[in-house]
């Protein structure tokens, strides 16, 4: 046995289970109505082989359908139950070797289907249940990426997936995986593409880098230590964009644990323009500004009551060169903090509150030269009836001060919301449309916030809505 050399695997193999590399793997699952799409790799096949799939409605008694697939990576059966779970394996023929059988459920989801975990299956537990953490990039190349991890409460929560699309969203393509990496963000800085993550929730803070396109990865470098414990302070973050401002790099990062009720707040930078940025040197972190603290200090009613800090925050640069930090904090209301770029470990400076009609979830914004504004798109928040992630709503700004509601883009308002979320969107502007990708729990996932779909979706002539 060889001892690592990258951050990828295709797939990821526990060291007790080396027949996972070997056998057929399936590695995308596309649920429609009454079709199932999915992709696998086998590794372990010779030249020509041939597989058969076998399939059938989930909990019968029923004997396996079987569908003969020759030189084939991918497979799509048809007319089948709509809204019916199913159960379903790949067999290589030659020799009986087989993948670990995968559930699914059919019915339609809004935007394109990128992955699909069902609720239930057990393939990806070594990690977690559920899809979380989009991210997408677009290469100078043309190719999109979309990046997630697999995520469950107080499960390891170190796995996350990497697919492509080279024809602008139509399609999507299993590409590799990262592990250990979560909460993690791409970035392409001077030729080089690069991964921001954690090792798992409250995990080291870790960075690695690919040459080509995302296939392959560097081992990650480690630039700052977490408890690596969900049930200690650690670093927290999300996949929040980078900024490119003052001739830094700037992203958001947290410290602490919702089990010890605090966050605190700091931002991470590195000069522009690098050769390397898996180097810890280059990197520099200010000091947290703390949440707790800052309440025992500032004038009453300048926090709210009950929250624990700001966390998932936007590095943005205000129109009069003003660099802040952009928070999640409550119910309709995020938190400024004013940072200073000339001093980046200098601890940020609480600035105000701003109102917006958004509820509590994770949220990007994005500068627009174009119509010289600012765009978030995040869960937007209404009375009646009460939304919770189950609305999708584009917002606008021309100075991060006074948010305008534009137009909802997914709205589902009139379901359940404790069952339905289009959450923790990553989105990119690109010429008059927004390209996006959603963590959506929609047709019968755990809940709304453990979601089993990750989609792709495009807003056209989005400045004229």
């Amino acid at each position: 046995m060889k001892a690592v050399t990258n951050w990828n695997f295709t797939p990821y193999t526990p060291l007790d289970r080396p027949e996972r590399a070997h056998n057929p793997y399936i590695c995308r699952i596309a649920p429609g109505l009454t079709t199932l799409e999915f992709d696998f790799i086998d590794r372990g096949a010779k030249s020509k082989a041939t597989h058969t799939l076998y399939y059938r409605v989930r909990g019968t008694e029923a004997p396996f359908n079987e569908l003969f697939m020759e030189n084939a990576d991918k497979g799509q059966l048809c007319n089948l139950r709509p809204r019916t779970d199913y159960e379903f394996y790949v067999v290589r023929d030659d020799d009986g070797a087989r993948s670990e059988t995968r559930l699914a459920r059919t019915g339609v989801v809004p935007g394109r289907v990128v992955n699909y975990l069902h609720p239930d299956d057990p393939a990806l537990a070594f990690s977690g249940q559920y899809l979380c953490s989009p991210c997408l990039l677009r290469l100078p190349s043309g190719r999109l990426l979309a990046s997630m991890d697999v995520f469950r409460g107080n499960a390891p929560q170190n796995l996350t997936l990497i697919y492509f699309s080279d024809d602008d969203g139509q399609s999507w393509h299993y590409l590799t995986e990262l592990f250990p990496c979560f909460w993690g963000q791409m970035f392409y800085e001077n030729g080089r593409l690069y991964m921001l993550a954690c090792s798992t929730e409250y995990g080291d803070l870790l960075i690695g880098a690919s040459d080509n396109e995302g296939r392959d990865w560097t081992l990650p470098t480690v630039l700052f230590r977490g408890a690596c414990d969900p049930r200690e302070r650690g670093l927290h973050r999300a996949p929040m964009p980078l900024t490119r401002a003052h001739g830094r790099l700037l992203t958001d990062v947290e410290y602490g644990a919702w089990a010890k009720g605090e966050m605190n707040n700091a931002v991470l930078s590195a000069p522009e323009g690098l050769d390397d940025y898996t180097d810890p040197a280059v990197w520099s972190m200010t000091d947290f500004w703390r949440h707790n603290e800052a309440k025992k200090t500032l004038p009453e009613g300048s926090l709210v009551d009950g929250c624990i800090g700001g966390i998932e925050g936007n590095v943005v640069c205000a129109p009069d060169g003003t660099l802040y930090n952009f928070l999640r904090y409550a119910h309709k209301q995020c938190l400024l903090l004013k940072i200073d770029p000339e001093h980046p470990e200098e601890m940020p400076v609480y600035d105000r509150l701003v109102d917006i009609d958004i509820t509590t979830s994770k949220f990007d914004i994005h500068f627009d030269e174009v119509s010289g504004m600012y765009w978030m798109l995040a869960s937007h928040a209404l009375d009646e009836p009460k939304t919770n992630r189950n609305l999708l709503g584009l917002f606008r700004s021309p100075d991060l001060l006074t948010w305008e509601f534009v137009a909802d883009i997914l709205d589902a308002k009139a379901m359940d919301p404790a069952v339905v979320g289009f959450q923790y969107v990553s989105f990119l502007i690109e010429g008059d449309d927004i390209l996006f990708l959603s963590r959506t729990a929609y047709g019968k996932p755990a809940n709304f916030h453990d979601a089993n779909y990750q989609t792709f979706h495009r807003i056209a002539d989005f400045r004229n809505l």
